[in-house]
């Protein structure tokens, strides 16, 4: 919240920007000294001065408010850190605690909506709640003028760094939303923009949030895959879609107490482990005819340190593309396992058109299964191995474009995540269902699967 007074005004400001999420307008007309607000509210601020310091208004229940109610009525003790008016206790239509102007006079302080005060307050409590210090409406005074942070969060009250949240119902340019966050690195602090149209999406440098009102508070998203690779080409309606285009991320408290216990992200984790899962189905050797269980495709899951990154699935003959020292050790300890549970192992040939390096399934009798052979049907598919490896991101870079993203670590809500093709691709729904579906080869015997070339699938 950053203040400026009215009497700096002398016309009609409008602030009617297009809305990518709903229609509604907002108008702020401030004319002179006098402020008039559409869809806005009052001031409502969470916290005032005793005699005895920070009087914060989340930290009383009903009995407590009332007492502090009768005193303040008797000794008038209560003040604002922003101007000179009386204060009134108050609860907001919404059941929150606030302290009310008794006369608005000359005070700068910007108006707020009662979800405004309801998600600053839940802030606060969550804090608190994990052991962090919570001030309300803090003003910071610099060369600019005074700023207020709807919450700053600090590990100890003597602590030099610290999280200011924002929360943010009213539309708002990135702009202003990229100039805000740079004054508040200016001070040593850290921002959280929670906003109910965020904007801008995915910087690192301006973390930004979705906040949803629900019956009892609030949910916090974040852009999933689709709106993470497709945002620009999105219509309002697709944008606004939670369930298409947004993860959630818990209530307003639990993403809270997940910031400030560091499992808010951006980007891959520098180092973690991604599970191997290798797909194949049963055939005959066409040389020996031995019955044999030939790799046909790998899919990497980047681990829950990572929840918000997509799986990559690679064909076995791609795998033989990648350089790297990751596609190595992958090729390495898929030869340690694959012949005791497939009959072949992996092999390296090369195109004799294009020269081109590719992988294909060896025999024991040495004869090969190539690339020009296709499983058929695929939902015959088996998981045949599976096993993790320690990576970093760096090692990850070969596989596919990495798109860097905010995640959210949350083991016990872990998101179900995409999937995409090792050269960016989406992999088709059908296709993913039929891999997430597939069972061990412990399980039980293999349905037979005869190979069949490219001409025999045209000739179909």
């Amino acid at each position: 919240m950053f203040v400026r007074s009215a009497k700096q005004c002398n016309t009609i400001i409008n602030f009617s920007a297009p809305d990518p999420i709903d229609d509604r307008k907002l108008i702020v007309q401030l004319v002179g000294d006098d402020v008039e607000t559409r869809g806005l509210g009052i001031s409502m601020p969470l916290r005032c001065i005793s005699s005895e310091g920070d009087e914060l208004s989340f930290e009383h229940n009903a009995d407590s408010w009332a007492a502090l109610r009768e005193r303040n009525a008797r000794e008038r003790h209560l003040s604002f850190t922003c101007c000179d008016a009386g204060v009134i206790l108050k609860p907001s239509s919404l059941g929150t605690r606030y302290f009310a102007h008794q006369a608005r006079g000359g005070c700068d302080t910007a108006p707020e909506t009662q979800e405004h005060l309801q998600a600053k307050t839940i802030i606060c409590k969550a804090l608190k709640d994990a052991g962090w210090i919570a001030t309300p409406e803090h003003r910071i005074t610099d060369a600019d003028g005074v700023c207020i942070a709807d919450v700053l969060g600090k590990r100890a009250a003597n602590a030099s760094k610290g999280i200011a949240f924002e929360v943010q119902w009213s539309p708002q340019l990135a702009e202003i939303t990229k100039a805000r966050t740079e004054r508040y690195d200016g001070h040593g602090l850290r921002s959280l923009w929670l906003m109910k149209r965020p904007m801008p999406l995915n910087s690192k440098d301006v973390p930004v949030a979705r906040l949803v009102s629900t019956d009892d508070g609030f949910d916090v998203y974040i852009p999933n895959e689709a709106l993470v690779r497709g945002a620009e080409y999105m219509s309002s309606r697709e944008f606004a879609d939670l369930e298409a285009s947004w993860r959630r991320c818990g209530t307003l408290a639990e993403f809270v107490r997940g910031v400030v216990k560091r499992r808010f992200r951006f980007g891959l984790a520098s180092e973690f482990d991604v599970r191997v899962t290798v797909g194949g189905v049963a055939n005959w050797c066409y040389a020996c005819g031995t019955e044999n269980q030939p790799a046909t495709w790998i899919m990497l899951d980047l681990g829950h340190l990572n929840p918000d990154f997509p799986n990559i699935l690679v064909e076995i003959h791609e795998l033989g593309e990648v350089e790297g020292s990751l596609a190595e050790r992958i090729l390495e300890s898929i030869n340690i396992r694959l012949p005791k549970v497939g009959g072949y192992r992996l092999g390296q040939r090369k195109a004799k058109e294009s020269q081109a390096t590719y992988l294909v399934n060896v025999c024991r009798c040495g004869a090969f299964l190539s690339r020009s052979y296709l499983p058929y049907p695929s939902d015959k598919d088996r998981v045949l191995l599976e096993f993790d490896l320690k990576t970093t991101a760096e090692e990850m870079t070969p596989f596919y474009k990495v798109r860097d993203r905010w995640c959210f670590i949350d083991r016990a809500n872990a998101p179900s995540k995409s999937m995409l093709g090792m050269h960016g691709f989406g992999v088709p729904k059908i296709t993913v269902a039929r891999l997430q579906a597939c069972g061990s080869a412990a399980d039980g015997p293999l349905g037979k699967v005869r190979h069949v070339g490219y001409a025999d699938i045209e000739a179909e």
